[in-house]
């Protein structure tokens, strides 16, 4: 019996003191056990801790949002006030229109209109001057025309994203012209029909090159990750490295990024 209470006492002990430290950028409910995301603190939706102290009014009176995040939908319409905004810095990864009105996330600006509209109530974000000048987002590349955005996993795939098809009009059939790649940041996929962007091989998921050799061992195998990234032990995919010791889901598909971490 006595072997027993000692277990159950070192039992709760143990998850005390995992509950005492609560992982960066979370905050502990007031129960004094649950961790909870301190973007969703005081976010005026369902309360995320058990005990609902995330979203007690005598706390979110109090509370500090976080980095990049702000107090939404103010009963008393402050968050929407022209003097409010035009003062309002947005968060990484989001723009001001040309109003100073409102943030739109980077990834809207220049973007062809593809959800029918502009973004911005003032439509700043589609304007042809600012277009031109605009310089897309890391995952996106201009079109020919200089006015539009389009994600490179769109081009040489068979089908236009671009408002001037300049997307595929440098591919054979929708693909590679010339048996050869018109870019640095691109690899010519084994068929000779197809171009991929660098960041797109060997990266253990699903393929972009129509013949898969993208993600062919014998490919990655020898394949050189970009500056940022690294190969897992099996030499079959590149991960960034930041996710290296991340203390979370591996992201290699051999677990070697979660190995042989300090403690």
């Amino acid at each position: 019996m006595k072997q027993i209470l000692v277990i159950i006492l070192l039992a709760i002990a143990t998850h005390t003191a995992h509950a005492e430290d609560c992982a960066e950028g979370s905050t502990k409910c007031g129960d004094g056990v649950q961790c909870v995301s301190k973007g969703d603190w005081c976010d005026g939706g369902e309360p995320d801790c058990d005990d609902g102290s995330d979203e007690a009014e005598s706390v979110c009176k109090d509370y500090t949002c976080p980095t990049g995040y702000k107090k939404p939908d103010c009963d008393d319409g402050s968050d929407e006030a022209e003097s409010v905004c035009k003062d309002y810095t947005c968060p990484t990864g989001y723009k001001k229109c040309a109003d100073g009105l409102q943030c739109i996330d980077e990834g809207w600006w220049c973007d062809g209109i593809e959800d029918g509209d502009p973004d911005c109530e003032d439509e700043s974000d589609e304007i042809e001057s600012v277009c031109k000048e605009y310089q897309c987002t890391e995952d996106y590349t201009k079109c020919a025309d200089g006015t539009h955005c389009t994600a490179k996993e769109y081009f040489c795939d068979g089908a236009e994203d671009c408002a001037d098809g300049s997307d595929e009009a440098n591919c054979k059939g929708g693909y590679a012209a010339d048996n050869k790649c018109n870019d640095d940041d691109v690899i010519m996929c084994d068929d000779v029909k197809q171009c991929v962007f660098n960041e797109f091989w060997c990266t253990g998921q699903e393929a972009h090159c129509d013949d898969e050799s993208d993600e062919a061992d014998d490919n990655c195998l020898g394949y050189q990750c970009l500056e940022g990234y690294v190969k897992c032990k099996d030499g079959k995919q590149c991960i960034k490295e930041s996710y290296l010791c991340d203390e979370g889901v591996p992201d290699c598909h051999d677990g070697s990024d979660e190995q042989d971490c300090p403690e």
